[in-house]
């Protein structure tokens, strides 16, 4: 007779009982528009042995929670190209570091004070460092950040941190092997240079295996056969690297990683996505099981003192990194409310740490995972003060004149002219700065103006019906004038005395409906009617196309808007409404 204790049932109610408890945590964290993460803590701590007793930690539980991560760092990777590395390596080698290292030295020497190893100390002390990659993202989302540098800035940061994590979790890891100092340095050793490896194998993949993979299970059009190949992928990578004696997630990552250069990316990451936040839920829950909830309520003045610190520590060294690397005030403001929060990466360290090491003393881990989960509660709210208060330092600037040169870098090639800072005319500063066109912003709007500049752009103070402004800024004939913010009775009376100043220079401008397309129009402009996500998108692409761009890197570029604001780009971009005059 089989022992009760190993019957299928007994090993499905731990993952029963996850999905419930997953299913309610997420409504009742949508209700009260908190992070789900803080919901699946708590119902993890509440259905844990120190509270109610529903659960105990099990091979299941361990298991489920492993894969979450798995896919986790799966679905990172995804978002990892060589191309986005290319792109962000200013801030990837400035930036980045400057703000990891910054904010992960004082929690460091904090440990090492409370009685941790080094190692210990400096593992837990980097992730303190690391930001919530899902919850930054979703409050740049919300708030329309995805495509203004500040938010470029802020993806190059969490990529990188997503990359650092991958070898914190290694290092964690490798604690857990005991041994002296040269040991533990043989292991690093070790890992490195096996994860190397494992980062050319994937780069090798991705270029020549899983395009032709991926092309041909899409012409078979069975859709269960492309999700299975997905899966296997994602274990299959994960078990490889676990069997060369690093981790399953280094695997997943690199898996990511391979895909992600390919056509079939945002497929592949429908296919998964489901898989990720489920079982990435029981992650969470997972971790709430080990949290002694009376233990937290004793120290609950220590876990606020803590989540207080975590805040305002990241807060403070976040603004010096980006201070550092010439960034304005309002923008580093802004830079570092938004990355101040703790990171899932934390609860994975501390559990790693916590299952293969004793160096963790469990009332440290308690409050750790307590002050991470109400950091993650916090941080939309802190971003929002952040986002205030940028505006605030940026309103100081109003008034004051800011040299040309400060602007743009005067140089041999006439720069294009941009009035208006509305999303078209930032849409087409990102796209002359993506292609290194020089470029002038100039905003007379005062609330646009501040929020252009505290969110990165580099703006002057200026009024498009000022042409001594624009022959100062740019010379006898700027290359191209673009309209962000239109008005028609200004531009048509502005029109006989820029086409006599400006004769070479074309104007461009996007409007919302086909009348004042057809006014702007007559007035000699290249007028589009924006149709469009992001607002401006055919616009900023004709402008490329005027100024000399390839037919090839204008629709790449279009997709990765379209791509970074989570929509279809335009299908047919056509052709403006254009009199002669033009």
């Amino acid at each position: 007779m089989a022992d009760p204790a190993t019957t299928p049932v007994d090993a499905l109610i731990p993952a029963m009982t996850l999905l419930a408890a997953g299913g309610a945590a997420a409504l009742v964290s949508k209700a009260l528009k908190l992070s789900p993460i803080v919901g699946y803590l708590a119902v993890g701590i509440l259905m844990g042995p120190h509270v109610f007793g529903l659960m105990e930690e099990s091979s299941t539980t361990h298991l489920l929670a492993e894969l979450g991560v798995v896919f986790l760092l799966f679905d990172i990777g995804l978002h990892v190209s060589l191309r986005e590395l290319k792109e962000s390596q200013r801030d990837l080698m400035g930036l980045a570091p400057a703000h990891l290292v910054l904010t992960s030295v004082p929690f460091t020497i904090a440990l090492t004070l409370f009685g941790l190893d080094w190692p210990i100390a400096l593992a837990l002390g980097i992730s303190f460092g690391l930001s919530s990659t899902a919850v930054v993202s979703r409050v740049m989302v919300e708030r329309g950040l995805g495509s203004c540098p500040l938010g470029r800035s802020t993806t190059h940061v969490l990529i990188f941190q997503d990359i650092v994590a991958i070898f914190l979790l290694i290092f964690a890891n490798s604690l857990g092997a005991g041994g002296d100092g040269m040991q533990l340095a043989l292991n690093l050793a070790k890992a490195a240079g096996l994860a190397v490896l494992a980062f050319i194998v994937a780069f090798a993949a991705g270029r020549y295996l899983m395009g032709p993979i991926f092309k041909g299970l899409a012409q078979t059009r069975n859709q269960e056969a492309f999700t299975a190949v997905t899966l296997l992928l994602v274990l299959g990578a994960a078990s490889a690297t676990a069997f060369l004696g690093l981790s399953l997630t280094l695997g997943a990552f690199l898996a990511g990683l391979a895909v992600s250069g390919t056509a079939f990316r945002h497929q592949v990451q429908m296919e998964t996505g489901p898989f990720r936040g489920l079982l990435l839920s029981f992650f969470f829950m997972s971790v709430g099981l080990s949290v002694d909830l009376g233990v937290l309520i004793s120290r609950w003045p220590v876990v606020l003192g803590v989540t207080a610190a975590i805040l305002l520590v990241k807060t403070l060294t976040g603004f010096a990194a980006a201070r550092l690397n010439k960034w304005s005030n309002p923008g580093s403001v802004q830079l570092s409310f938004l990355l101040a929060q703790g990171s899932e990466f934390t609860l994975v360290v501390l559990s790693i740490l916590v299952m293969t090491t004793d160096a963790v003393p469990p009332a440290l881990d308690t409050i750790a995972v307590a002050s991470i989960a109400l950091s993650l509660a916090a941080a939309p709210f802190w971003a929002a003060g952040g986002m205030r208060l940028s505006r605030k330092v940026a309103n100081m600037l109003k008034g004051q004149t800011r040299p040309i040169n400060e602007i743009t870098p005067i140089g041999p090639d006439r720069p294009v002219i941009i009035f208006g800072m509305t999303q078209a005319g930032r849409l087409a500063a990102d796209a002359l700065f993506d292609h290194d066109i020089p470029h002038v912003c100039l905003d007379a709007e005062p609330e646009r103006f501040v929020s252009a500049i505290a969110d990165g752009y580099k703006v002057a103070f200026g009024n498009a019906a000022n042409l001594r402004l624009v022959e100062a800024v740019a010379g006898p004939s700027p290359r191209a004038v673009i309209i962000g913010a239109p008005r028609y009775e200004v531009s048509r009376d502005l029109t006989p005395a820029a086409q006599r100043e400006f004769p070479d220079t074309p104007r461009f401008v996007s409007v919302d409906n086909e009348a004042d397309r057809q006014r702007f129009a007559n007035l000699g402009m290249r007028a589009w009617l924006s149709m469009g996500e992001p607002k401006g998108i055919e616009m900023a692409a004709d402008i490329l196309r005027q100024l000399g761009v390839d037919e090839e890197k204008v629709a790449d570029w279009v997709s990765r808007e379209a791509d970074r604001f989570e929509v279809d780009g335009p299908k047919n971009l056509g052709e403006p409404v254009e009199t002669e005059a033009a």
